[in-house]
């Protein structure tokens, strides 16, 4: 059974690449119908992105199931006229194009509240439509080096694995996104939505930037030490004994003297003095195995985790037996790949369904027929023309 709760909700995703397809995936997922509008034949552009099999890109499906697909050159003034129909119809529009291209559109927020008063439009950006930055480019990496998500240690920076900025950009979208619908349910009213991925993602620094405004200092204390990773015979085991009486749990597993010495019952002095008990550990742990090191530390309570690959996440019996990881129909492909579903449960919508993202305009004869109101003959023409 499809999720119901967002069912009789309209959406015209025009978006592309990650935030804000995501943000359209996951209102599909919740049961509204959303329309993707692609160039006809080519499609979205991450249908070409990494990685593939067989020619099939396994990013796109990643965040666009559940969705339907129509094909329109929006170039062409009568496909501009055929999308603000589609936009007169629907409850939402969502994009993510460089701030300014909307405009260039003639699709600005007062341009298609004319054309529906009770929509809902929702722009997600690098910066936001407003400030210095609002014109800038932006991908994941470089959000993250600007709102300090960037790991920055002893001179080495590394950004975490995946598009975390993207995905949390997303989420705050779907939320303003939901929180529109129900305001609307209230005033009757659309309203516009501006999200920026670079705000999204400083707000995770919160305590840092409050703690560099009083204490000041270009690198802020995150937590207690120690935490970090040790590199291991065959990978590497992150760890945290910084805070409550972690330490004093990690002490029970490790004779070391020097980790015993009784200032470190202190936190603040452990923190001074971070570097000098990580190299203690990491000298204490070379020599043993991800997996034992791992065991050792959670059976003295303290938390950690074997980095983990890809690979191990297929394999992951939590994220099986739990049922997270979905097995999903692709497009072009005979068997079905996992994804994951999604990572909350809801006790009244238990089964929620996914279905594969669609080919492109594999929906052009249920749209341009049934919402629209084309004739057979009309979809022919449009087809003729290139439009579809």
């Amino acid at each position: 059974m499809s999720c119901s709760i967002l069912n009789g909700i309209r959406v015209v995703d025009l978006a592309r690449y990650i935030a804000g397809p995501f943000c359209g995936m996951l209102l599909a997922d919740m049961g509204a119908e959303v329309i993707k509008v692609e160039k006809p034949e080519i499609g979205e552009v991450t249908r070409r992105s990494a990685p593939w099999k067989d020619g099939v890109s396994l990013a796109f499906p990643a965040y666009n199931r559940n969705k339907k697909s129509i094909s329109l050159d929006v170039r062409k003034p009568e496909g501009m006229k055929i999308l603000r129909d589609l936009i007169a119809r629907s409850d939402v529009l969502l994009e993510n194009f460089r701030v300014g291209t909307m405009e260039k559109m003639g699709l600005t927020y007062e341009e298609v509240k004319k054309i529906n008063p009770r929509i809902i439009m929702v722009s997600v950006s690098g910066f936001g439509q407003v400030g210095p930055y609002r014109e800038l480019l932006a991908f994941d990496g470089v959000i993250s080096a600007m709102a300090s998500i960037t790991r920055l240690e002893n001179g080495h920076a590394e950004r975490s694995k995946g598009a975390l900025q993207d995905h949390m950009a997303a989420l705050y979208a779907t939320v303003a996104t939901l929180l529109a619908i129900m305001d609307r349910e209230k005033t009757g009213k659309g309203q516009y939505i501006d999200v920026s991925m670079f705000a999204s993602s400083a707000m995770v620094r919160n305590e840092s930037i409050a703690d560099a405004y009083i204490n000041g200092g270009d690198f802020c204390i995150d937590d207690a030490a120690p935490y970090g990773f040790l590199y291991v015979q065959d990978g590497c085991v992150y760890f945290h004994a910084g805070l409550g009486n972690m330490y004093e749990r990690l002490l029970s597993i490790n004779s070391d003297p020097f980790l015993h010495e009784e200032r470190f019952r202190d936190p603040g002095v452990r923190t001074e003095h971070a570097g000098e008990l990580m190299a203690h550990l990491q000298e204490w742990a070379k020599d043993m195995k991800a997996k034992d090191l791992d065991a050792m530390l959670k059976a003295a309570d303290v938390t950690s985790a074997v980095v983990a690959t890809p690979k191990d996440l297929i394999q992951d019996k939590h994220l099986r037996e739990a049922g997270f990881l979905k097995m999903m129909q692709v497009r072009g492909l005979s068997k079905e790949i996992p994804y994951i579903g999604l990572p909350f449960k809801l006790s009244e919508h238990p089964d929620v369904e996914f279905h594969a993202a669609p080919s492109v305009g594999e929906n052009d004869g249920e749209i341009y027929h049934n919402v629209l109101g084309f004739s057979e003959q009309d979809i022919q023409s449009l087809q003729e023309k290139g439009i579809i």
